[in-house]
């Protein structure tokens, strides 16, 4: 059960840094804003699967997280023109930590 609100309230804070990264590069880049914004989307319909228990949950965060880390590498390259490793890397690990959150929760 703890399990589940970790998992759930990690998806939806990681939902929340994507929709400011869609803010950050609305005017720049419209369709890149966008990617984030679904990546957000998806993070938030996995916060309410966690919530009601949905059993295929995990496919969607799954699709939010991978979608999330890949906008933010595209950000990165497109936008900033500049890809610090570190940091995808440190997103990557965020991200492959709360799915393996919800996996144990879940399963």
């Amino acid at each position: 059960m703890i399990l589940t609100i970790l998992a759930s309230l990690l998806s939806l804070v990681y939902a929340f840094v994507n929709g400011f990264g869609s803010w950050m590069v609305a005017r720049r880049k419209p369709w890149i804003s966008a990617l984030f914004m679904l990546a957000a989307a998806f993070l938030i319909v996995a916060f309410v699967g966690f919530i009601k228990g949905f059993p295929h949950n995990l496919y969607i965060l799954a699709a939010g997280l991978i979608l999330a880390s890949a906008t933010s590498l595209i950000n990165a390259y497109i936008v900033l023109g500049k890809v610090t490793w570190r940091h995808h890397l440190y997103r990557l690990v965020a991200g492959l930590a709360i799915f393996a959150i919800a996996y144990f929760a879940l399963n």
